[in-house]
């Protein structure tokens, strides 16, 4: 039978020049760069005049009986919002920009080293077979919507900081130092942080990794192990790897700490200082709209922009160094940076592609209300909800919560009582019934397969499927074996005679194949074990587009990167940490899913035929 590879080691030399190809690249565009911080000092305009207009409406307006003045300075703070609006429309073209170049310059040294490699007589059908390079360049996908997450996180916290200290330094001099020097230690103590924290959660990624295939093992030999009497042998060698998983995990949690008190250093104590000294600045002439405006910078625009800084950096880390390293495991970086003729350009004057359409929501809820009945109670009420493009939302919640009937309002399978969805900005009750399977696929709990052959099973939702993209496609979710055991791909496939695992695995290569830029996966992989679980979750997880899954283990919620918590009218939005920290709820279902440990797996094979 054939196993699934060992889990990677941690990132080493490869990793390393892959992560300085990826600099190089970035920073080669200065031109794009320059012009992507020329509109992000427009779109900081708001944060560097609202401390300023509030003092000045205080001041010389309410303050003074006078509010026709203070509403005057109120809605010119409303025009530098507008200015902001607009310079944060003009930043993803230029962020295109940055990072298109970027795909396109690894993919071209990913393919030249295949091509190299053939031409040298090396490449093989393993590891750098063509099956291998198609996984990579889904692995391209995941670097390019990293980076672009990272500059945009990045780009705008500086801009918001520089224009937050000099908006404080214009109303008080003294109070600048207040702001800046908790601030400055904040960012230094992330920056010692973050290297370990990603080796942290590298470790943990792995333990988990090696976990479950250790347990997927023991499954499959069970009657050998028993047979041989190593029953405790095995035991102690599972329980040691679990209990590795766990400690790794329980020092994980100690890192988002350290993260929430880094936020709560550099955004609150500013703000508690200047409280503290009010009565002394009060005294000495600052007038009481210029401490409140003083405290508007602190609140309004540092404190959200150093806890985005924190919380995107900290958690996109993980997936970005993973993502390099396997790219240096393909071989990049070998032969240097691919040297384009112009800057964002092919060379003719043409503009390279753009992001500005792929980086915009892939799927939005807003107001979104349903019920059952008049007189039932609602199972969504108000709910809001963004979903980008690369970001995968993990929905969990206890049984009869609403969770399926959530996922059928995200699909347009139930049309809301009130609110509404829109895909790629356009209303969901808008498109017409046979465009919505190329914006979304839905795949449910009781995967749907029906009688004919395996490929016509398969390529439903993509029709031009080819072999090689097929069979790259089993391959990554895993379900090779299964296709070899039914025959191939023009065999006929009977339904009957499939596992529900054997059924879910044909559905989520189906899916997998879809050009939808929305997956949403209600359960679909309960009747796998975890071992095959774990591995269609990576795949889904370097697919390009948005993936909401409705989850059943602990680490498919730890591993996504934002969970939705979801009990009737009441909802919880936030990173695994984040809720395992605040919600009592989420941290009860937590151990209740460490408790009840692995479910017994459903064999995701062919059943056997009847006797004749």
């Amino acid at each position: 039978m054939k196993r699934d590879p060992a889990p990677s080691a941690p990132a080493g030399p490869g990793a390393t020049r892959g992560a300085r190809f990826v600099a190089a690249e970035v920073l080669r565009r200065r031109r794009a760069l320059a012009a992507l911080l020329a509109w992000s000092v427009l779109e900081s305009a708001p944060a560097l005049v609202s401390g300023r207009f509030v003092a000045a409406a205080l001041d010389e307006g309410f303050l003074r009986g006078r509010s026709a003045v203070g509403l005057l300075w109120l809605l010119a703070l409303g025009g530098a919002t507008a200015l902001g609006a607009l310079g944060t429309r003009a930043v993803y073209p230029r962020l295109g920009d940055v990072v298109e170049p970027l795909r396109d310059a690894l993919v071209t040294a990913l393919v030249r080293a295949a091509l190299t490699r053939a031409c040298d007589g090396t490449a093989d059908s393993g590891p750098r077979g063509a099956a291998p390079v198609a996984r990579l360049t889904r692995q391209v996908e995941t670097v390019r919507d990293v980076v672009a997450g990272q500059l945009l996180v990045v780009r705008q916290f500086a801009a918001t900081a520089v224009a937050v200290c000099l908006g404080v330094a214009s109303l008080a001099p003294a109070l600048a130092a207040v702001v800046l020097g908790p601030l400055l230690l904040a960012l230094l103590g992330f920056a010692v942080l973050l290297k370990p924290m990603i080796g942290r959660q590298r470790a943990a990624f792995l333990a988990e990794e090696r976990a479950a295939q250790l347990t997927g093992a023991c499954v499959e030999a069970l009657r050998d192990i028993t047979a041989a009497g190593a029953e405790p042998r095995v035991a102690a060698s599972v329980g040691a790897a679990v209990d590795e998983q766990y400690r790794l995990s329980r020092a994980l949690a100690g890192f988002g700490a350290a993260r929430r008190a880094i936020v709560v250093f550099g955004g609150n104590v500013p703000l508690l200082l200047i409280l503290l000294a009010a009565q002394s600045l009060l005294r000495r002439g600052l007038t009481v709209g210029a401490l409140v405006g003083a405290l508007t910078y602190v609140t309004v625009n540092l404190e959200p922009a150093l806890r985005t800084l924190v919380q995107g950096v900290g958690a996109s880390a993980l997936r970005l160094s993973v993502a390099v390293r396997r790219l240096a495991e393909g071989g990049l970086a070998q032969d240097g940076p691919v040297q384009p003729d112009v800057d964002a350009g092919d060379g003719n004057g043409t503009t390279a592609p753009r992001i500005a359409t792929s980086r915009r929501p892939v799927l939005a809820a807003s107001g979104l209300w349903f019920r059952y009945g008049p007189q039932a109670d609602p199972v969504v009420a108000e709910l809001d909800l963004s979903i980008a493009a690369g970001e995968r939302l993990a929905i969990v919640g206890p049984s009869g919560a609403g969770k399926s009937t959530l996922v059928n309002l995200l699909a347009g399978l139930l049309s809301p009582d009130a609110g509404h969805v829109t895909v790629l900005g356009e209303p969901l009750a808008a498109i017409p019934a046979p465009r919505l399977p190329s914006l979304r696929t839905l795949l449910p709990q009781e995967a749907y397969v029906f009688a004919g052959t395996v490929r016509e099973n398969l390529v439903y939702l993509r029709p031009d499927a080819t072999d090689a993209q097929i069979g790259a496609a089993a391959e990554r979710i895993g379900a090779a074996p299964l296709l070899d055991s039914l025959g191939g791909l023009d065999a006929h496939l009977v339904p009957a005679r499939l596992s529900p695992g054997g059924r879910q695995l044909i559905a989520l290569v189906r899916g997998y194949l879809s050009r939808a830029p929305l997956l949403l996966l209600d359960e679909a992989t309960c009747h796998l074990d975890q071992g095959a679980e774990l591995r269609a979750e990576a795949a889904f997880r370097e697919r390009p587009g948005a993936l909401v899954l409705v989850v059943h283990r602990i680490g498919s919620a730890r591993r996504a990167d934002r969970v939705l918590l979801l009990d009737g009218e009441r909802t919880d939005l936030g990173t695994h940490e984040d809720l395992a920290a605040r919600s009592a709820q989420y941290a009860e279902m937590v151990g209740l899913w460490h408790g009840a440990g692995v479910r017994a797996p459903t064999p995701a094979v062919v059943a056997s035929a009847p006797a004749q």
